[in-house]
Protein backbone atom coordinates (compact mmCIF):
# COMPACT_ATOMS: atom_id res chain seq x y z
CA UNK A 1 0.00 0.00 0.00
CA UNK A 2 2.94 2.35 1.22
CA UNK A 3 4.77 1.47 -1.96
CA UNK A 4 1.21 2.46 -4.36
CA UNK A 5 0.97 5.77 -2.09
CA UNK A 6 4.41 6.78 -3.18
CA UNK A 7 4.11 5.98 -6.73
CA UNK A 8 1.03 8.43 -6.96
CA UNK A 9 2.95 11.13 -5.30
CA UNK A 10 5.89 10.32 -7.35
CA UNK A 11 3.17 11.10 -10.31
CA UNK A 12 1.64 13.54 -9.39
CA UNK A 13 4.63 15.72 -8.45
CA UNK A 14 5.38 18.37 -11.15
CA UNK A 15 8.39 17.29 -13.32
CA UNK A 16 11.73 19.83 -11.79
CA UNK A 17 13.48 21.26 -14.26
CA UNK A 18 17.06 22.06 -13.97
CA UNK A 19 17.70 25.54 -13.46
CA UNK A 20 18.68 27.75 -16.98
CA UNK A 21 21.98 28.59 -17.74
CA UNK A 22 22.79 32.32 -16.77
CA UNK A 23 23.72 33.93 -20.40
CA UNK A 24 28.08 34.44 -20.79
CA UNK A 25 30.13 35.69 -23.00
CA UNK A 26 31.50 32.70 -24.65
CA UNK A 27 34.68 32.85 -23.89
CA UNK A 28 35.80 31.85 -27.58
CA UNK A 29 35.38 35.11 -28.38
CA UNK A 30 38.68 36.53 -26.19
CA UNK A 31 41.38 35.48 -28.87
CA UNK A 32 45.07 35.94 -27.82
CA UNK A 33 46.35 37.33 -30.88
CA UNK A 34 44.77 40.82 -32.62
CA UNK A 35 42.36 40.50 -35.80
CA UNK A 36 44.91 41.72 -39.05
CA UNK A 37 44.25 44.91 -40.35
CA UNK A 38 42.14 46.82 -37.99
CA UNK A 39 41.15 50.20 -38.36
CA UNK A 40 40.51 53.57 -36.41
CA UNK A 41 36.53 53.75 -35.90
CA UNK A 42 36.02 57.22 -37.37
CA UNK A 43 38.05 55.90 -40.56
CA UNK A 44 35.07 52.77 -40.57
CA UNK A 45 32.25 54.90 -39.90
CA UNK A 46 33.11 56.55 -43.15
CA UNK A 47 32.87 53.59 -45.07
CA UNK A 48 30.97 50.92 -43.55
CA UNK A 49 28.24 49.49 -44.17
CA UNK A 50 25.39 47.60 -42.32
CA UNK A 51 26.30 43.90 -42.52
CA UNK A 52 30.34 44.91 -43.17
CA UNK A 53 32.71 42.31 -41.81
CA UNK A 54 35.04 45.08 -39.59
CA UNK A 55 38.23 45.50 -37.50
CA UNK A 56 38.59 47.81 -35.73
CA UNK A 57 41.15 49.38 -32.92
CA UNK A 58 39.63 51.18 -30.35
CA UNK A 59 39.49 52.25 -26.57
CA UNK A 60 36.89 51.47 -24.20
CA UNK A 61 35.05 54.59 -23.18
CA UNK A 62 32.68 57.56 -23.98
CA UNK A 63 30.57 57.49 -21.62
CA UNK A 64 30.94 58.36 -17.49
CA UNK A 65 29.50 54.09 -17.15
CA UNK A 66 30.63 52.60 -20.70
CA UNK A 67 29.07 49.39 -19.92
CA UNK A 68 25.35 48.79 -20.07
CA UNK A 69 24.33 47.47 -17.11
CA UNK A 70 23.31 43.74 -17.35
CA UNK A 71 23.92 43.70 -21.31
CA UNK A 72 26.82 42.51 -22.87
CA UNK A 73 27.20 46.10 -24.45
CA UNK A 74 30.15 48.53 -24.45
CA UNK A 75 31.02 51.84 -25.87
CA UNK A 76 34.61 52.76 -27.13
CA UNK A 77 36.29 55.16 -28.46
CA UNK A 78 38.69 56.09 -31.36
CA UNK A 79 42.23 55.81 -30.21
CA UNK A 80 42.93 59.48 -31.41
CA UNK A 81 40.76 61.01 -29.28
CA UNK A 82 42.56 62.11 -25.44
CA UNK A 83 41.07 60.16 -22.32
CA UNK A 84 41.25 62.93 -19.29
CA UNK A 85 44.19 60.32 -18.52
CA UNK A 86 46.34 61.76 -21.35
CA UNK A 87 45.54 65.76 -20.42
CA UNK A 88 48.26 66.91 -18.12
CA UNK A 89 46.91 67.99 -14.72
CA UNK A 90 43.20 67.09 -15.69
CA UNK A 91 42.03 65.31 -11.95
CA UNK A 92 38.65 63.91 -14.08
CA UNK A 93 37.11 61.13 -11.95
CA UNK A 94 36.02 58.76 -14.77
CA UNK A 95 38.76 59.99 -17.58
CA UNK A 96 37.51 57.40 -20.19
CA UNK A 97 34.06 59.93 -20.53
CA UNK A 98 35.83 62.09 -22.73
CA UNK A 99 34.54 64.74 -21.21
CA UNK A 100 36.55 67.52 -23.18
CA UNK A 101 35.45 66.29 -26.69
CA UNK A 102 32.61 68.04 -28.52
CA UNK A 103 29.96 66.14 -29.35
CA UNK A 104 30.61 66.34 -33.17
CA UNK A 105 34.18 64.42 -31.87
CA UNK A 106 32.03 62.35 -29.75
CA UNK A 107 29.76 61.27 -32.55
CA UNK A 108 32.44 60.90 -35.39
CA UNK A 109 34.67 58.67 -33.24
CA UNK A 110 32.36 56.34 -30.90
CA UNK A 111 31.36 52.59 -31.37
CA UNK A 112 28.76 50.59 -29.74
CA UNK A 113 30.03 47.01 -29.23
CA UNK A 114 27.38 44.22 -28.55
CA UNK A 115 28.34 40.15 -27.80
CA UNK A 116 24.79 38.92 -29.03
CA UNK A 117 22.81 35.64 -28.59
CA UNK A 118 21.16 33.02 -31.73
CA UNK A 119 17.98 35.78 -31.65
CA UNK A 120 20.60 38.83 -32.40
CA UNK A 121 19.55 40.25 -29.33
CA UNK A 122 22.38 41.59 -26.65
CA UNK A 123 23.47 39.03 -24.18
CA UNK A 124 21.57 39.54 -20.99
CA UNK A 125 24.81 39.77 -18.78
CA UNK A 126 27.16 42.74 -18.17
CA UNK A 127 30.60 42.80 -20.30
CA UNK A 128 32.61 44.54 -18.02
CA UNK A 129 35.01 42.24 -16.52
CA UNK A 130 34.45 39.25 -19.06
CA UNK A 131 38.06 38.75 -21.28
CA UNK A 132 39.47 41.58 -19.32
CA UNK A 133 37.21 44.48 -20.62
CA UNK A 134 37.65 47.52 -18.65
CA UNK A 135 37.28 51.23 -19.36
CA UNK A 136 40.76 52.48 -20.89
CA UNK A 137 41.18 49.05 -21.94
CA UNK A 138 42.41 49.05 -25.88
CA UNK A 139 40.68 46.59 -27.74
CA UNK A 140 40.89 45.27 -31.34
CA UNK A 141 37.68 43.64 -32.20
CA UNK A 142 36.38 41.69 -35.55
CA UNK A 143 32.62 42.16 -35.90
CA UNK A 144 29.59 42.38 -38.57
CA UNK A 145 27.83 46.08 -38.51
CA UNK A 146 24.58 45.49 -37.32
CA UNK A 147 23.91 49.42 -37.41
CA UNK A 148 24.98 52.02 -38.51
CA UNK A 149 23.60 56.13 -39.45
CA UNK A 150 24.54 59.33 -40.38
CA UNK A 151 23.43 60.40 -37.08
CA UNK A 152 26.35 58.73 -35.45
CA UNK A 153 25.06 54.92 -34.68
CA UNK A 154 27.74 52.62 -34.90
CA UNK A 155 27.08 49.56 -33.30
CA UNK A 156 29.27 46.36 -34.52
CA UNK A 157 28.53 42.65 -33.46
CA UNK A 158 31.61 41.50 -31.84
CA UNK A 159 32.89 37.82 -32.95
CA UNK A 160 36.48 38.59 -31.82
CA UNK A 161 38.20 40.50 -29.45
CA UNK A 162 41.91 41.19 -28.36
CA UNK A 163 42.02 42.63 -25.28
CA UNK A 164 45.71 44.34 -25.08
CA UNK A 165 48.11 43.76 -22.32
CA UNK A 166 48.02 46.76 -20.22
CA UNK A 167 51.11 48.67 -20.21
CA UNK A 168 53.70 48.46 -17.48
CA UNK A 169 54.35 51.87 -15.53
Amino acid sequence: MLTALASIVLFLAPPTTPPAESPRIPPAVFVTEAPKDAKDVAALKKSAKRGDTVVLKAKIGGRSEPFVKNRAVFMVADRSLRSCDEIPGDTCSKPWDYCCESPESKKANMATIQFTGADGKPLKVGAQSAGGLEPLGLVVIEGVVSEIDDKGTFVIDARKVFVEPAKKK
